[in-house]
């Protein structure tokens, strides 16, 4: 039995904002104003040793409350480490972060029946999780190994032409014809505030996939995407063809960290245009001269989707999804 360490539940304020946004683990999915505006049923707790604060733990809960769940509007979520205190070398950050992930992973054992998260990246060691009710019969955690694409555009506030722009280079042939393109043919991006027209993009897009999607999440989005604006943590970014017409919309939001590609959508009729790729190449100069460095293009785990992301030359970075059932 663990004594060193306690799981306190808490609140989503100011307190826990300045803990994720001190984090390396923490997210803008984790930011008590993404998490009340995303309507999920979420549940945060401060892990300490003794009096200090040393890790947090954002998790989604469904409608009972007896079940961790995953959700499309939290990418990434789970526990969030402090910053190790000046007395500690590498050796013993590991061998702490290894403790109170063991503790964490038993303690949501005890309060939930299933559970499902998604760790950020720079979580790489799970394996204390993997050892939860290691040798018994008792129900263990599951990893899958997910990817997203992380894109440099550090250097975009500085290119004076295409060529200067490491990741240009780095992308697919057929993508930097597309940028060559829309450049060519004076296409447009302009940041727009109309959440209702990425909505109906959003639409349009899923029902040419024949995906049907509820009105519940539609709203649930509007709201979410409503909230970031007024907040100033994500930006709407339309491209527009030569004729100026609308092809394409992105919403990018962003931490003290990186921009996040949250939702993308097109007009299905100008899908032969550049529009789609205009929207996001155009997203990132603007996002470098705000003063980020790197875009999370938020999961290629889909392969129509994966590839496309891929193509603009980031690199590909895993994240675990853990899951543990009766």
């Amino acid at each position: 039995m663990n004594n060193e360490y306690t799981l306190i539940e808490t609140l989503a304020d100011e307190k826990w904002d300045r803990f994720v946004e001190d984090s390396l683990n923490g997210t803008i999915f984790s930011n008590s104003i993404y998490l009340k505006a995303s309507s999920v049923k979420f549940k945060l707790f401060y892990c300490y040793k003794k009096e200090e604060l040393r890790a947090a733990v954002s998790v989604v809960e469904d409608a009972k409350g007896e079940s961790l769940i995953l959700d499309d509007l939290v990418i990434y979520n789970g526990i969030m480490y402090n910053k190790p205190t000046n007395k500690q070398n590498h050796a013993q950050q590991f061998s702490e972060q290894f403790k109170i992930q063991e503790f964490i992973a038993n303690e949501l054992t005890k309060l939930y029946k299933n559970i499902e998260l998604n760790l950020h990246p720079s979580i790489v060691d799970i394996r204390a999780i993997l050892w939860v009710n290691y040798g018994t019969e008792l129900p263990k955690y599951q990893p899958d190994i997910r990817y997203t694409s992380y894109i440099d555009i550090s250097d975009f506030k500085t290119s004076k032409k295409l060529e200067d722009i490491s990741i240009y280079n780095k992308a697919s042939t057929s993508r930097r014809q597309q940028i060559r393109y829309a450049i060519k043919k004076e296409y447009k991006t302009k940041i727009i505030s109309d959440v209702s027209l990425l909505i109906e993009f959003y639409k349009k897009t899923m029902d040419r996939q024949d995906i049907d999607v509820e009105n519940e999440k539609l709203q649930k989005m509007e709201k979410l995407v409503s909230s970031l604006l007024k907040q100033n943590m994500a930006k709407i970014y339309a491209s527009y063809d030569e004729k100026d017409e609308l092809g394409s919309i992105a919403l990018f939001g962003w931490d003290n960290k990186r921009a996040y590609y949250i939702f993308g959508a097109n007009d299905p009729a100008k899908r032969d245009g550049h529009t789609g790729t205009n929207v996001l190449w155009e997203a990132f100069y603007d996002l470098s001269k705000m003063g980020i460095d790197e875009v999370d293009m938020e999961g290629i785990n889909s392969p129509n989707r994966g590839w496309f992301k891929l193509s603009f030359g980031g690199n590909i970075v895993p994240y675990y999804e853990i899951k543990l059932g009766e």
